[in-house]
């Protein structure tokens, strides 16, 4: 098999080359800086197809040219989520390849509605379009958020490291109230690699929705388990009730419009989390390929990275 993975310069990029050519997967890549690439994996690849943009029709046709699959790996960017991903959809077309993985680990947005959170709008878009006008039935992964993103502005509690000790926030009982999944990048780019050689239908182009995750977790959980590892406190604060979350929420869309909707990211998440809509049912069990790395092994290879 010969896999093109579009985006493979960057850290997800990257891991799922590595695993591809540990499975005997020959991998051609696809990217605007070759040398971003280290030396060991650059030397494995098939070949490098070098683009200067996202809408470099004869980069795309070049690299589509003789593959078999294709995983988009590109960066969460809105103009890459929506405009980029059907450009490289459309080359596959053309080229008549039907294994696509398209660009989502994320959380599972087939519970929310389009404008519930603007992050996944391009998303959801990309998969109406495909759904509705595509020869191709694109592969879709549900990993929830990467483990880097928990312990960040945009993770759970919307992670404010400002003052003395990092603050944690939330409404209701949102400390406690809705599962989050999260995925470590290793265990994400691993289970793709099997999805991609052994789920149900890809290999034979149907594509359809695949869930994973390392684990679950809580805000509280999430600070009880930053304490453990770090010895530092973490401030779990209730900021009220959710209907305040909703209003506040409303109002900051009005405020910041959707140009900037990453300034609200965290408190529509907040909203969402609240009902229970993140959460990953029906997620598949990978363990017979990799067993998953727990957030207390996570931020103790993380810690010893930074020592």
């Amino acid at each position: 098999m010969l896999l093109l993975i579009a985006g493979i310069t960057g850290s997800l990029g990257q891991r799922l080359a590595t695993i591809a050519l540990t499975r005997g997967i020959s991998v051609r890549g696809l990217g605007r800086t070759p040398s971003s690439l280290p030396p060991s994996l650059a030397n494995q690849l098939e070949s490098f197809v070098t683009s200067t943009s996202y809408y470099d029709i004869p980069a795309l046709e070049l690299a589509v040219s003789g593959v078999d699959a294709i995983i988009n790996a590109y960066a969460p960017h809105p103009l890459l989520d929506l405009d980029g991903s059907l450009l490289l959809l459309r080359a596959a077309e053309r080229a008549n390849i039907k294994i696509f993985i398209a660009s989502s680990w994320s959380r599972d947005w087939t519970n929310i509605k389009f404008g519930d959170f603007e992050h996944y709008d391009n998303h959801m878009a990309f998969q109406q379009q495909a759904a509705k006008t595509s020869s191709i039935k694109p592969v879709y992964i549900f990993s929830g958020l990467f483990a880097d993103l928990l312990y960040s502005p945009y993770g759970p509690g919307g992670w404010d490291v400002s003052g003395e000790n990092p603050k944690m926030r939330y409404w209701g009982e949102g400390d406690r109230v809705g599962k989050w999944p999260w995925s470590a990048q290793d265990d994400a780019a691993t289970w793709t690699i099997d999805i991609l050689m052994f789920g149900e239908g890809v290999q034979e182009g149907q594509g359809g929705f695949f869930k994973f995750s390392s684990g679950v977790t809580t805000i509280r959980e999430l600070a009880e388990t930053y304490e453990r590892i770090h010895g530092v406190k973490v401030d779990v604060i209730r900021q009220g009730s959710v209907e305040d979350l909703e209003v506040e929420l409303a109002r900051l869309r009005v405020e910041k419009g959707v140009a900037m909707n990453h300034l609200y990211m965290s408190e529509a998440a907040a909203v969402l989390g609240s009902k229970g809509l993140w959460e990953n049912k029906e997620a598949v069990s990978l363990k017979q390929f990799r067993e998953p790395i727990s957030l207390e092994e996570y931020l103790t290879e993380e810690k010893h990275k930074k020592a």
